[in-house]
């Protein structure tokens, strides 16, 4: 993978989950401030999304944002808020985080 590519994908994957704990603390967008600023990260990690696609397929992209977001979302609800994994839990993670691999060592 374009080493440029993967810091913007890694950048892309950091504003989503820093706007997934904010859109937490929002409270279903009671809170205004919170969820206003997660909305301007999102956009701002489709921003780096899309620069990222000009030097990788967007399937592998994409797979990569989605997978690794998720991943780091769900690491650090365990640690926010005292979120466990149950094993299929675990297990879903590592399936993510081959599926990744694979899709992103396959261009």
């Amino acid at each position: 993978m374009n080493p440029a590519a993967t810091l913007l994908i890694l950048g892309a994957v950091t504003l989503d989950v820093l706007a997934n704990i904010l859109l937490k603390k929002s409270d279903g967008f009671r809170h205004k401030l919170p969820g206003l600023a997660a909305i301007a990260l999102i956009l701002l990690a489709f921003t780096l999304l899309g620069v990222a696609v000009r030097h990788m397929p967007v399937a592998v992209a994409y797979a990569a944002w989605g997978g690794l977001g998720i991943v780091t979302t769900a690491l650090l609800s365990r640690r926010i808020d005292g979120v466990r994994l149950t094993p299929t839990g675990w297990a879903g993670v590592a399936l993510i985080l081959g599926s990744v691999a694979v899709l992103s060592s396959s261009h």
